[in-house]
């Protein structure tokens, strides 16, 4: 395929898989640092080198929960701190730093990549990357599939995680999942997850659906919402979400970034390094107020207001770094209570609904003999 895509899903009790950044990813042509980053639409778009002469993230930690993170990148030297691997095969004390798919890499280049070596720049290359490696398996065609244990969330929380980033999703919420989402945010963590890809999905995936959570879609380089994103009324906040530059695996190729043709694996990393933008200018600010200042900055795009496709509206960062925003008392998103939202059901397969409808034809004709009986026995008591 020729974009980023929701990896393929493994048995229905997963329930959460990562979403396939590497899917139609192809290796950037070797170029200088400036023509990379000409070639980066979106730092123009968000005035991302305005919003640095404002903060650049430094002294946050942003927790990247995915595929691992490759900490040979030049362009992620000094940013990687140990983190966590729930990855079976990992040695002891990996550390979350070997990247099994190179989804991690990619996500962390767009949050913190500082561009001196090969010139793709993050968002917030002054804060540091906690990666957590859930990662468990490979699916079909280089497809990274497998489940994401909610003790990630915890673990990462619990290591001084500021902001999280979950550029996965599933169609199920469990809820072990939302407790964990839950725990997170009562230790003043800001959660962004991507929405989803609309090429497996269609509606806004788990956990970016859990009340709470930054749920952000994408758009292309003329603001057009993206075809391939999905969309749903939990949809928070639209980035860019496609041809994207960023870091790769290094044994992977020489050049040490890819370029993605789209999905919303990108456009999350976008909103998760704005809001360590924030947290690093606003260091008393707490997480809902961090939310608030990012969706009340947003510029309004699709219908007026909150719509199921652009969320709030388009990322606006030097706004939300500059503007007056009101406190809140609240996480303006929600709380992801377990009766906020009633857990998905899983979809009946063919061979359930085959035995479905053999034990209501079998229950029927059940019920047609012992009405036959019943009526046969009472006329032959009254002869």
């Amino acid at each position: 395929m020729n974009r980023w895509r929701m990896a393929e899903r493994g048995t229905a009790a997963v329930g959460a898989v990562l979403l396939g950044f590497l899917a139609g990813v192809v290796p950037a042509a070797p170029a200088l640092a400036e023509s990379i980053q000409e070639r980066q639409w979106y730092l123009d778009y968000l005035h991302v080198r305005e919003a640095h002469k404002i903060s650049t993230g430094k002294g946050v930690v942003v927790a990247v929960i995915d595929s691992g993170v490759d900490a040979r990148n030049p362009d992620l030297a000094g940013r990687v701190l140990e983190g966590k691997s729930y990855w079976p095969a990992d040695p002891a004390g990996d550390g979350g730093k070997t990247d099994h798919g190179g989804h991690g890499t990619s996500v962390s280049g767009i949050i913190a990549a500082n561009g001196r070596k090969y010139g793709a720049l993050g968002i917030a290359p002054g804060a540091k990357i906690l990666p957590v490696s859930v990662t468990v398996g490979k699916g079909s065609g280089g497809i990274y599939s497998g489940s994401v244990p909610p003790d990630s969330i915890r673990w990462a929380t619990d290591h001084g995680a500021q902001v999280i980033n979950m550029s996965y999703g599933g169609r199920i919420t469990s809820p072990e999942e939302r407790a964990a989402i839950q725990y997170a945010l009562d230790h003043d963590v800001v959660l962004v997850a991507a929405a989803g890809n609309s090429a497996l999905s269609t509606g806004v995936d788990s956990p970016a659906k859990i009340p709470g959570v930054l749920a952000v879609s994408g758009y292309d380089e003329k603001g057009t919402f993206w075809s391939g994103s999905v969309h749903g009324p939990e949809v928070a906040l639209a980035a860019p979400s496609v041809n994207i530059i960023t870091l790769g695996v290094m044994d992977r190729g020489a050049s040490g970034y890819v370029l993605a043709p789209g999905g919303t694996s990108g456009a999350a990393p976008m909103v998760a390094g704005a809001a360590a933008l924030i947290r690093s200018r606003y260091p008393e600010l707490k997480a809902p107020d961090v939310i608030n200042r990012l969706i009340s900055t947003a510029t309004d795009a699709g219908p007026k207001g909150r719509d199921d496709q652009y969320g709030f509206g388009r990322l606006d960062l030097v706004k939300a770094l500059t503007a007056k925003v009101p406190a809140v008392t609240a996480n303006p998103l929600g709380d992801p209570t377990p009766t906020a939202e009633p857990l998905a059901a899983e979809p009946e397969s063919k061979a359930d609904a085959w035995l479905r409808q053999v034990l209501t034809i079998t229950a029927a004709a059940l019920a047609g003999l012992l009405v036959v009986a019943g009526s046969l026995f009472l006329f032959l008591r009254r002869r």
